[in-house]
């Protein structure tokens, strides 16, 4: 009976993709593989793969193999662990190797029942590893299993309409695919994550084929947007929103909105173009991700109050609305401008993060006077360092005021701390598994563990400001999250399976490495007569790599999110779930990282 329980629990959380949390169910069956439930042993496995731990995944599947029964599922299961290393492998002898045994895997799967999930599978496979003629035969076979058009707009029609837009897609009838993908839309367009999958399954597909997108774009996810721009007249140091052309603005806002088919939002609820942009997009039906750079109470207090009643009134509303809020810190401002400066660069970082998880488009829509910025963190600024990604600005020109403005309220720094702060990157990692060893054990393992950290450390010592050690942990603040994601990658991998066997360790025992990102305090330590660097931010850091599997590294999504503009195209951060932190530390998004 408990198994059953923990079976139905994995999978409600497979639901919500929550792949973290269906591991943490699930992974008792790994426990004892030769004894374990095989339901709770797929998905133990299955979540693994979902997170992106590839290796790890593969790892425990060669274990729980022998209590499989060989079913459609089951064998499906080890064609995708195949696939997904398939697709990251480098070497071409070895990706072609790992791509036909997924391929010929997911073809054994078909032939149990003959239904049309691992045959479209087999088929894509087919067309990637150049096998053009068992392409163009099991797409035709696709076609013939799919039946005819559906029309109920049930979760299964869905499948079954971009199965065979995909199968039309191999077989090159693109006139065909249009059609099918519409009639899958209709019913699923607020699914993101379904739209997600299909878009980057198809993409592929026109990639391999050098054919252009235009006949998928039914089926793209919505446009992300971050959005940030001039404040109400009065309350910042250059030109203002006059009230009296709030009419017009939001006219264009709304414009924009539709032209581009924008549904989800990243910003900050100030008055004037903040308030107004996310009140456009909630009204329409959109998504709106709200981030504030200190506590809510202190931001209304002195970006929203002297905008009037009315403007307090549409702050509470939309943060009720909002879909997700996220505090740089969620206590006073402490005169620390750095603050707003994050916040604008988290702003853009997830909504850059959102659409390369989504495979949708990202803008930013800015409502700007034409001056400079007097800080990092304004308007100006912000457009600057968008292009910089490449990615294209919306601009909504703000006339020039004709009213005196808004007299705005002396944000309070009574509690100022006389402290250096800085946005650094942290890594925490340990060994799991170093609590069994033996006493005989432990000589050779520390020597070994401190000569690979010795090494690291050598490499990297132009990157990595701050160590600390103590037992089988590791604790490093870092300069940027690109220097922070190549040493985090390094940790992970750190002992081989042939050097743990050298040393007759227990091959299950590896690092477990998480890191995060966040504005902490520099102070010096007369104890040890170093700078150390503290803050919550380190403390979050603390509870997060007990959540992380061996072998992998997580990352809270602030840091996926600056990481996906300071090394976009070098790694690649999947999402694994909102993870309940250890000693009651909340829930945290993480995303596992890896290399593209």
């Amino acid at each position: 009976m408990q198994t059953e329980s923990l079976v139905c629990q994995a999978r409600e959380l497979l639901k919500k993709g929550d792949f973290v949390g269906v591991y943490d169910v699930a992974c008792k069956a790994l426990e004892d593989p030769q004894n374990a439930d095989p339901t709770l042993a797929h998905l133990a496995v299955l979540s693994l793969a979902r997170s992106g731990a590839t290796t790890q995944a593969a790892h425990w599947y060669r274990k729980i193999k022998v209590i499989l029964p060989p079913t459609e599922d089951n064998i499906s299961l080890e064609a995708r662990l195949y696939k997904d290393q398939f697709l990251k492998a480098k070497d071409p002898g070895i990706k072609t190797q790992l791509g036909k045994k997924a391929r010929d895997l997911y073809l054994e799967a078909y032939r149990i029942n003959n239904n049309y999930y691992p045959a479209i599978n087999a088929a894509t496979l087919s067309l990637i590893i150049g096998d053009q003629s068992a392409c163009h035969r099991l797409a035709e076979e696709v076609l013939t299993l799919c039946g005819p058009v559906a029309s109920s707009g049930g979760s299964e029609d869905y499948y079954l309409d971009v199965t065979r837009a995909e199968a039309n897609l191999l077989l090159g009838k693109n006139d065909e695919v249009g059609p099918a993908l519409a009639q899958a839309c209709r019913g699923h367009a607020q699914d993101y994550g379904k739209l997600s999958t299909t878009w980057k399954q198809l993409s592929l597909i026109c990639e391999h084929r050098g054919v252009p997108t235009d006949c998928i774009e039914a089926i793209r996810p919505p446009t992300v947007i971050a959005f940030m721009g001039q404040t109400i007249h009065g309350m910042g140091k250059s030109p203002g929103i006059d009230p009296a052309d709030e009419g017009m603005l939001r006219e264009q806002i709304r414009s924009l909105l539709k032209q581009h088919n924008i549904k989800i939002a990243f910003g900050s609820l100030a008055c004037g173009t903040d308030l107004m942009i996310a009140e456009e997009i909630l009204d329409q039906g959109g998504e709106l991700n709200v981030i504030l750079p200190f506590s809510q109470e202190e931001f209304k207090r002195t970006s929203v109050t002297p905008a009037g009643p009315a403007w307090e009134e549409k702050f509470d509303r939309a943060l009720e609305r909002a879909a997700s809020v996220y505090h740089i810190v969620e206590d006073a401002y402490t005169g620390y401008d750095l603050l707003y400066t994050a916040c604008s660069q988290q702003i853009m970082g997830l909504a850059y993060l959102r659409s390369q998880t989504l495979g949708s488009r990202a803008y930013q829509v800015v409502l700007w006077n034409g001056h400079p910025s007097a800080s990092p963190g304004g308007t100006a600024a912000a457009m600057h360092l968008w292009e910089g990604l490449g990615q294209r600005n919306l601009v909504i020109p703000v006339p020039e005021p004709r009213s005196k403005g808004v007299a705005p309220l002396p944000v309070p720094v009574t509690q100022k701390i006389e402290l250096k702060r800085h946005m650094k990157a942290m890594i925490f990692a340990d060994v799991k598994g170093y609590g069994s060893l033996k006493e005989k054990q432990l000589p050779q393992f520390i020597s070994k563990w401190f000569h690979h950290l010795e090494r690291i450390l050598k490499d990297h010592s132009g990157e990595i400001l701050f160590t600390n050690t103590w037992g089988d942990s590791i604790y490093l603040v870092i300069d940027s999250v690109s220097s922070a994601a190549r040493v985090s990658l390094e940790l992970a991998r750190i002992f081989s399976d042939e050097e743990l066997a050298e040393m007759n360790l227990p091959e299950d025992l590896g690092l477990r490495v998480a890191a995060h990102v966040g504005p902490i305090f520099e102070g010096y330590n007369p104890l040890t007569h170093k700078k150390e660097y503290f803050g919550t931010h380190v403390t979050k850091t603390a509870r997060l790599e007990p959540c992380t599997p061996v072998g992998s590294v997580y990352v809270t999504e602030p840091f996926a999110a600056l990481l996906s503009m300071e090394a976009a195209g070098t790694y690649r951060c999947e999402y694994v779930g909102n993870h309940p932190l250890p000693k009651n530390f909340g829930r945290i998004r993480m995303y596992h990282l890896g290399e593209h």
